[in-house]
Parts: structure tokens; C-alpha cells; sequence
């Protein structure tokens, strides 16, 4: 069985290299032996799970790699020493996921630290899946922010997973321990919301009959993510704000202030700054929320993460039930996923995994098995298909209309250069190109009337023959956006007007599959 793990062990001490290859090495395990730090990086980049080093190299070779592995933040690092880890103290900025044992260490618990590191680093790569430079970057961002005490703003779409870095964050962090308290600011009714974050007293209200604690309270010594923060209410920022500058909550119909330990962390998808503007947020309570800010990418810029996104969540969901089965994605299937715009970002691609895998075809998932599962996506934008109150008859009448008014203006062009001998040269819209073939009249001398449409007046039999029938005109429509989009059929589909449906339809209809 090939081994599916990687432990590069950096020393040039024989009898160290004896000792770690002896008490890690097992068949799902490869030991890879690194003399040097010179080639550390490319071996990282080749993927490893984790990295053991050996306090007893020169002092410049610790240096050197303790700044390599600062740039790998999600790799767990195991520091061995002898007697004095002060040279990697020096040289390293630190990570939650690094371990300095000192000698003497005995095979069992260096086997134990490095299964634990394994395991807290696997936290990390499975709630935020995926290869992209953003992610990556993201990875690295909460193992640098989070064994820190600073207030975090997460922003981001809906559906991109602030609270999974909220998780991360607090997962990471010296209050790892602690509990962690999460409330949504915008499903709570604006005047139960300080209720439930600063709790109340006794009688301070009506039913008010016991005294209650609230998620600050709670939370004391741990981390408290209030999600959608942009939606609370003015008067709950002012009391959220003196939390933040003092440490202390004062319950609703109270008059102490109770010290609080807690770390916050916030999260929107709305434009705070916007907000600020708009006075619907206090600008004094923004920048203290954003001490550091960390974005997280909407799906349709990081397309490259979906097929990791879709292998995690099947196997996650066949893992988990029985009776899931998934017979994976046609390769049109694929493309038409990675084309999608994924308004609703991760969660909407979960969800529509969660509905293949219960109630999806038992072959491969074809480009028409899913598309009725993402019209339904709110877009502001229209790519792929999306619910109109449009009729298909409505939709092929909009397709004639504007292929109509496109040769309208074409044989006013041609009118124009008839009547002037040339087209406009400062615009480029006006020059004529061939729309189809006229035959010439046998008396080319006659005199012929244009009205104000740009059709000749007289001689309908001429303009019969000229003029191609509506199904002409409608596939040359379909062809003509085709190559213009580089047979893209989305893309097609939106510079017609029309849905994808339709599009495939007219497609069969015309013989141009």
C-alpha cells in the first residue's frame, strides 16, 4: 500500500534521523530525509503534512528555514532541541500549529504530538476546501491571526463561510478551550437582541422573573462571532462598542459592570464602510471592529476549487449515510458547475450536492439533471439559466423582435450608402456588411421609393424574395451569437435574451448541435 503521508525531517544527525524514522515511520507513512533547507520549498510545495526539524543544524540554516516554513503556515512543524530552543525562538514568528520538543523525548510522545498536530492542521483544510491562491492565503491568514488577541472582521458574500473562519479562528487560538458563542445580529428582533448579548436583571422588564446571562457572559474566557453585524440596531452598537473599549457588560436594568474575557469576532456581507456613510452604522465601533480584516473570495472567483469542493462534500455525505449514492459528474455536467456563477457561493453548492446524492440519477449526472436546480439561484446577474415570468412562446417572440430590428438597421445602413456612396467613417457601427443576397432587378435604372423604415415601397415581390423567413432569421440569430461567444451557449444564451432551455431546444430544432 503506497503511503499516503508525508514527514520531511530536516537534520544531518544520523542518530536523530534513526530515532524519528523508528518512531513515525508506518505503512501509510513516508519519512522523507532532508539534509539541507536548500531545497525545503520545492519538497513543500509537493505537499506534506508535516515538517520535523533538527535545533542542532547552523544557526543560518534555522534562520533560512524558519523563514520558508512562515510562508507554509498550514504545515505543522515539530522543533526538536536538546536542551534550549532559543535559536528557533529567535528565528521563527510562531504558529498554532508548532511544537518545540525538548530532549529528551521518548518515540510515544513523539508519535502522540505529531498524530495531535495532524489532526488540528486536518481542521483547517476540511471546513475550508480547496487549492485556489485565495484560500491558500486565507489558511494562512487565520494560523497568523488567531493565537492573537485582536478583533476580526469577516466579510464576504452570503454563502462563502464567514462562521467556518470564525470557527478556525477561535479553534486556533489560546481560548481554544473556551466556548465559543455565535449569534446572528439579523435574526434576532432589534429589541431582544441586547437581551440576548448583554443579558438582563430581575424585573427589568415584564416576564423578566429570573436574572439571565448573556452570550458575553457565556463566553467569558472564549470567543464570542456576532454574524451579520451590519443589521444591528444603533442602540445595541453604542452598548457593543463600550464592551469593546472596557471589557465590561452592564445587563439590561442593571447598574454594574461585569468584567468580561472574551474575544470578538464579527462578520457581514454588507459594505460597513457603505453603511458608516448611509448612518446606519457607527464609525467608531467599524474601525474597532476591524482591527484586522479577513475577505473571504465568492466561489466564481476561485472556479478551480469546485471539483475539490464537490469530491469533499460527496464523500462527506456518503461517509455519513448509507443509503447516499453518486455516480459522479459527466464532463459537460463539470463544465456547466464550473461556468455557474454560484450566487449563493459554498452553501449553494453543498446544498445541490446534498440533493444529487439523495435524490439524483443513478448514472452520471448530466447538464440537464442539473440545471432545473440552479435557476432558482437569485443572480443579479443573468448567466445561467434563471426564473423569469417570461412564457417560452414570450421568450421566442423577444428572439424575432430583436433579429428583426437588427435587419432593420442594417438595411437603413445599406439605404445610406445607396443614397450617400459611403458610410460614415467616424462610425464604425455603420459600416456595411452582406445581411444576404438580392438578386438585381433587370432594370437597375428604374427609380425605387424607401420608405422611412428602410423597405422599398414598391415591388413586393422583390422584398418577398429578399426577406428570409422568420425560422431563418431566428437561426441565423442563434448562429451568429454562438461565434460571437465562441460557442459558449450561456453566454449565448444571455446575449439572446433567452433561457438556456429554450437555447438547447432551438438548438434540436435547427440541427446545429
Amino acid at each position: 500500500m503506497a503511503p499516503d503521508s508525508r514527514f520531511l525531517l530536516v537534520t544531518q544527525n544520523p542518530d536523530v534521523r534513526a530515532d524519528v524514522t523508528g518512531a513515525l515511520r508506518t505503512r501509510s507513512r513516508q519519512i522523507v530525509d532532508v539534509r539541507d533547507g536548500d531545497h525545503l520549498s520545492a519538497l513543500l510545495d509537493r505537499g506534506a503534512q508535516l515538517v520535523l526539524v533538527d535545533l542542532r543544524l547552523p544557526e543560518r540554516t534555522i534562520s533560512d528555514l524558519a523563514q520558508t516554513l512562515a510562508l507554509k503556515r498550514e504545515i505543522p512543524i515539530i522543533v526538536l532541541a536538546d536542551d534550549d530552543a532559543s535559536a528557533w525562538d529567535k528565528a521563527s514568528r510562531g504558529s498554532p500549529l508548532e511544537r518545540v520538543l525538548v530532549g529528551p523525548f521518548d518515540a510515544q510522545r513523539l508519535s502522540q504530538v505529531a498524530d495531535d498536530l495532524v489532526d488540528r492542521s486536518r481542521f483547517l483544510h476540511e471546513r475550508l476546501v480547496g487549492q485556489s491562491e485565495a484560500i491558500q492565503q486565507l489558511r494562512e491568514q487565520i494560523l497568523l491571526v488567531a493565537p492573537t488577541p485582536v478583533t476580526v472582521l469577516i466579510t464576504g458574500e452570503s454563502g462563502s463561510g464567514k462562521d467556518v473562519v470564525a470557527q478556525a479562528l477561535h479553534h486556533y487560538s489560546d481560548r481554544a478551550e473556551g466556548r465559543f458563542k455565535a449569534i446572528n445580529c439579523a435574526a434576532i428582533p432589534e429589541n431582544l437582541l441586547e437581551n440576548e448579548l448583554f443579558g438582563h436583571e430581575r424585573g427589568a422588564f415584564t416576564d423578566a422573573r429570573s436574572q439571565f446571562r448573556g452570550i458575553f457572559e457565556q463566553a467569558d474566557g472564549g470567543t464570542v462571532f456576532l454574524d451579520e453585524i451590519g443589521e444591528m440596531a444603533l442602540s445595541a452598537q453604542v452598548r457593543l462598542l463600550r464592551v469593546l473599549e472596557e471589557r465590561k457588560v452592564t445587563r439590561v436594568g442593571g447598574d454594574t459592570a461585569i468584567p468580561v474575557d472574551v474575544r470578538v469576532l464579527a462578520a457581514s456581507n454588507r459594505n460597513l464602510l457603505e453603511a458608516v456613510s448611509a448612518g446606519e452604522f457607527r464609525r467608531d465601533l467599524y474601525y474597532r471592529l476591524k482591527v484586522v480584516e479577513l475577505h473571504l473570495s465568492p466561489l466564481r472567483e476561485r472556479r478551480d476549487d469546485i471539483p475539490l469542493l464537490l469530491e469533499h462534500y460527496v464523500q462527506q455525505m456518503m461517509t455519513a449515510n448509507a443509503s447516499a449514492q453518486f455516480s459522479g459528474l459527466s464532463k459537460a455536467g463539470l463544465n456547466l458547475l464550473h461556468e455557474y456563477d454560484w450566487p449563493g457561493n459554498v452553501r449553494e453548492l453543498r446544498n445541490l450536492v446534498e440533493r444529487l446524492v439523495f435524490l439524483g440519477p443513478k448514472g452520471q449526472v448530466e447538464p440537464e439533471d442539473l440545471v432545473p436546480h440552479l435557476e432558482g439561484a437569485p443572480s443579479t446577474v443573468r448567466h445561467l439559466p434563471v426564473v423569469t415570468s417570461k412564457t417560452p412562446d414570450q421568450s421566442e417572440r423577444e428572439l424575432i423582435y430583436f433579429a428583426l430590428l437588427d435587419l432593420k438597421r442594417e438595411v437603413a445602413d445599406l439605404r445610406r450608402v445607396v443614397e450617400e456612396g459611403q458610410a460614415d467613417s467616424t462610425d464604425p457601427s455603420m459600416t456595411p456588411r452582406p445581411v444576404f443576397h438580392v438578386d438585381t432587378p433587370a432594370d437597375v435604372g428604374e427609380a425605387r421609393a424607401i420608405d422611412a423604415e428602410g423597405v422599398y415601397a414598391g415591388d413586393a415581390a422583390i422584398v418577398d424574395d429578399a426577406v428570409p423567413s422568420l425560422k431563418q432569421m431566428e437561426r441565423e440569430a442563434i448562429e451568429k451569437a454562438l461565434s460571437q461567444v465562441g460557442q459558449n451557449r450561456r453566454k449565448a444564451a444571455q446575449l439572446l435574451g433567452i433561457g438556456v432551455r429554450t437555447l438547447y431546444r432551438k438548438l434540436d430544432e435547427y440541427g446545429l448541435k
